[in-house]
């Protein structure tokens, strides 16, 4: 299953704003932002965009890591 197609609250199918990125599960009311984990430690890596290029840091590993690596999922916009 597709973690950035389907609600991670209610399992509902989400739509993506192609214009602000963000996504909306209409069932929930909730807004949710792509974010993504590391492979070595589960925690949360940094998406650093600048000039078209997209490269994702861990803090707790220190280092770059690739987009094969890492794993997406639909974060709740707060």
């Amino acid at each position: 299953m597709d973690k950035l197609k389907f609600c991670p609250i209610c399992k509902n199918e989400v739509t993506k704003n192609s214009s602000t990125g963000k996504y909306h599960c209409e069932k929930c009311n909730k807004f949710f932002t792509k974010a993504a984990l590391c492979d070595k430690c589960g925690n949360e890596v940094e998406i650093l965009s600048a000039c078209g290029s997209t490269q994702f840091f861990c803090n707790n590993c220190n280092e770059l890591k690739s987009k094969k690596t890492i794993e997406f999922f639909l974060k709740e916009q707060s």
